[in-house]
């Protein structure tokens, strides 16, 4: 068994594409940019296994989905409101949700990006207006609770928790790219149950779930796609090592099993 990297960062040429991809029983994608999801299903149109699906993609990063899956579980979630895009309509959607400060989101976005923090009903519009400038097609918006907290993720490869981490920062925005460090945390009973009906909705291999806590009371803000595994740096290696042993579990069975039938 052998790894043959594939960087969808260069040119993109599609019969060069179709030939790596061939060459390959397994497929994982390490990225959760916006624009390998043409890549991927190319890749199942092809035919071949992928960790993890692109409609899993769908419907996990889209942040306003996520809510609705939570809600329609009973998994505790920030609460959210979808925004139109129409200033007028946006306005009175904000002042009826009345919670303040609030966070504006892009339903698709990573690594903090379009997402602000507004405290009045003034600022939230500007970022409101600031984004459509930026994103012509107006993908949609979410406004959403603010919860003053640290991030706290955890890492799951194949429904098992491999790691934790505690996102800090000076700053309200907890991303871990701008983290001063992160330490792990203890997984209580309680948290144990709600990440087991999290992945029980969101069905993904490798994820990493973000919490927040509100309270003594934890809040799934949202689940990752393709997790960053390098927030313990002195783990780093063993995480790709814990990824790359699973990549060899999903190859035997779904790959090597169907051969032998």
């Amino acid at each position: 068994m052998s790894i043959q990297l594939i960087n969808l960062f260069k040119k993109f040429n599609e019969e060069e594409f179709e030939q790596q991809i061939k060459a390959c029983n397994v497929i994982y994608n390490n990225t959760a940019e916006e624009f390998v999801l043409e890549p991927l299903k190319t890749i199942e149109e092809l035919g071949k296994k992928v960790i993890d699906n692109s409609k899993l993609y769908y419907y996990t990063e889209d942040k306003w989905m996520f809510y609705i899956k939570c809600k329609e579980h009973k998994i505790p979630t920030p609460e959210t409101i979808l925004l139109t895009n129409n200033l007028s309509m946006v306005r009175a959607e904000l002042k009826e949700f009345g919670r303040w400060p609030v966070i504006i989101k892009r339903i698709y976005g990573t690594c903090g990006q379009y997402v602000e923090r507004a405290d009045n009903l003034k600022e939230a519009l500007v970022i409101v207006k600031r984004f459509w400038a930026k994103d012509c097609d107006k993908i949609p918006f979410i406004a959403q609770e603010f919860i003053k907290s640290y991030s706290y993720r955890v890492t799951i490869i194949n429904n098992k928790i491999v790691q934790t981490a505690i996102k800090k920062s000076n700053r309200w925005k907890c991303t871990g790219l701008n983290s001063r460090s992160c330490d792990k945390f203890k997984v209580s009973k309680d948290l144990k149950q709600i990440i087991n009906k999290t992945m029980q909705v969101v069905k993904i291999n490798i994820c990493g779930i973000d919490l927040l806590k509100k309270g003594d009371k934890w809040v799934v803000l949202e689940v990752n796609s393709d997790p960053g595994l390098d927030f313990i740096q002195s783990e780093e290696k063993k995480m790709i090592g814990k990824v790359l042993d699973f990549i060899k579990l999903y190859y035997y069975a779904h790959v090597t099993k169907k051969k032998r039938k």
